[in-house]
Formats: C-alpha cells, sequence, structure tokens
C-alpha cells in the first residue's frame, strides 16, 4: 500500500476535490488511514458505498454523524445508478481552479471504488470486480467535458489493528481471499450473528447446520466445511443472510 500513497503523494497538486469510498458496514475501519498532507487538506466528499447491503438505519445514522461533523457525505450502491444521481449532481456543481475540476476517488481495496466511478461516468470505463485488488495503477476517466475522476489503488493501513477488525474485513470481502482462512472468518461471522442477530436469519447461522441444509459432504460423507464456508461468506457479501452494520455510530462515540 506504500506504492499507492506514494502515487498519491505526486499527483496531489493536481486535485481539486477527493471522494473518499468506505463500505457502509465498516464506515470507520474502511476510511484511508494516511493521506498525503497536501491531499489530506483538499475538499472532501465521503461516500458510504454498498449501502443496499448495509443497514439501512444505521447508514443513515452514519450520514447525519458525518454531516453533523462538517463532512459532506452520501449513502450509495454504486452498482444502483438512481443513488448515485445526488452524487453526481453535487460533484458537477463544484468550482474548478483551471479548465477542468479534477476528482481524486480513493478508499480501502475492493470498497467499490471502480464501480463508483464507471456509475458516475455512466459507462464502463474502469475496470470493476467484486475483489480487491482488480485496481493496480492510476488512471483518468472523464466525467463530462470539464470534470474527470482519478481511479486509484486501494489504500490501507498495513497492520490491521485488531483480530475483530480482520475477520469484518475478510467477511465483507475486502481482504485477498488468500490472506485469510475462509472457515474461521465464517465461524467468526455466525458467532457475531447469533450473539447480535439471533432471530433475523432463516435458519440458525452455524457453519454446520449450513453445510448439511446444502449437502455439502466430502467423498466420505463428511461435511465439506471449506466449501461450506466459500459458500456462506458469498451469500452473506450478496445481502442474502440480511443487511448488516458492523460498526454503529454509538460505538465509535
Amino acid at each position: 500500500m506504500a506504492a499507492g500513497i506514494l502515487k498519491l503523494e505526486k499527483i496531489a497538486p493536481l486535485i481539486d476535490l477527493v471522494v473518499e469510498v468506505r463500505d457502509a458496514r465498516l464506515p470507520c475501519s474502511t476510511a484511508p488511514a494516511r493521506l498525503p498532507g497536501r491531499l489530506g487538506a483538499k475538499p472532501r466528499f465521503i461516500v458510504l458505498n454498498r449501502s443496499d447491503v448495509a443497514d439501512p438505519v444505521e447508514t443513515e445514522r452514519w450520514v447525519c454523524s458525518l454531516r453533523r461533523k462538517g463532512q459532506t457525505a452520501f449513502a450509495i450502491a454504486a452498482t444502483r445508478p438512481a443513488t448515485v444521481r445526488p452524487l453526481r449532481a453535487a460533484l458537477l456543481s463544484q468550482p474548478a481552479r483551471g479548465p477542468r475540476l479534477r476528482i481524486a476517488v480513493i478508499g480501502a481495496p475492493n470498497t467499490g471504488k471502480s464501480s463508483l466511478i464507471n456509475a458516475l461516468a455512466r459507462r464502463k470505463g474502469a475496470p470493476a470486480q467484486n475483489r480487491p485488488g482488480v485496481t493496480r495503477n492510476t488512471g483518468w476517466i472523464v466525467l463530462d467535458r470539464r470534470v474527470e475522476m482519478l481511479d486509484t489503488p486501494g489504500v490501507l493501513e498495513p497492520a490491521i489493528r485488531d483480530a475483530r477488525t480482520a475477520w469484518q474485513f475478510a467477511v465483507c470481502g475486502i481482504l485477498p481471499e488468500n490472506a485469510f482462512d475462509p472457515e474461521d472468518a465464517a465461524m467468526h461471522l455466525c458467532a457475531w450473528w447469533q450473539h447480535h442477530r439471533p432471530s433475523d436469519a432463516p435458519h440458525s447461522l452455524d457453519l454446520e447446520s449450513f453445510a448439511r441444509r446444502r449437502g455439502m459432504l466430502t467423498r466420505g460423507d463428511e461435511l465439506n466445511r471449506r466449501n461450506a464456508a466459500g459458500a456462506l461468506l458469498r451469500e452473506f457479501r450478496a445481502g442474502k443472510l440480511g443487511r448488516v452494520t458492523f460498526e454503529r455510530v454509538d460505538d465509535t462515540r
């Protein structure tokens, strides 16, 4: 991630505005850890992406909390164009120092930066996949004749601060798949769910029961827990288990 920070530092003089993309399920932990001084001083819009799989009440509370602190904040789902329109209108109304307004879109890996750029530009100009690490280099994409956006690689702290953040990053798809044990992450998710959302699932959410319901067996008729863990994480990320926000406004005060 140090290389990504260095690239941002070099282009900072060109930037008029920063759009900071966070995951609406983890609004604190997915905030960029460190930005170069010149870029950190730029006007900033905070975007809580993936609001369609986050708790809608908690997302609204986060937006209100950020706005009370003087931040310009939006909740969006980049895959749903209607949710992006207010942000697009706000960006197009911003003044520019030169002939073009230049916007840097920054954020942690796999928070949906490229998907957001494509939604704002109303075309597929930036590579976007639901996994971290797709954007390797910076690149300019035209929003309209007077606005262009810079897609940037994900920027995170080099070390995750605690075990809870690690498994939450894993289940939300922010960590690369080879950086964690899916069975361990799924078990943490099940434990969290049973404590915080005991009645908010079609069935009791535990990995063994999930595997049995899916008929996931090995050749020896043993439960294939690893495949079940992968399937459970995919369903969670798609919002099929319910809409979840791990970080609440009240917990951060």
